[in-house]
């Protein structure tokens, strides 16, 4: 499935299966793909380079993939089981997190009461 803002794009013979994402701002363009294809989410388990599975990694065996400052500062990785790209918690991780639980908790079924 491609989402794109470009309608040139979607309307290409090529695409067979694809869907106009109408906001230009990321909060709504995340809420209205969410709410329209409801896609089981799994946060942290897929690559963002490739979308291969994701899987725990020491330290020992990536160390020679990150920077000194890296290195020196994490101690949890997961690596790409497809690609190798490395993966730790940075200073970015708490504004992502916070985005995945809205995320989830959108897409929580109602409860019943």
């Amino acid at each position: 499935m491609l989402l794109s803002r470009d309608r040139g794009l979607l309307r290409r013979r090529e695409i067979w299966a694809g869907a106009y994402v109408y906001s230009h701002r990321p909060d709504d363009q995340l809420k209205d793909v969410l709410s329209r294809f409801a896609p089981p989410l799994a946060p942290w388990t897929r690559c963002t380079a490739c979308n291969g599975l994701l899987r725990q990694a020491r330290k020992e065996t990536v160390h020679d993939r990150l920077h000194d400052g890296t290195q020196r500062s994490f101690d949890v990785y997961a690596q790409c089981a497809d690609c190798g790209q490395v993966y730790w918690r940075g200073a970015h991780h708490a504004h992502l997190e916070a985005i995945v639980a809205e995320a989830l908790r959108d897409q929580a079924p109602a409860s019943a009461g």
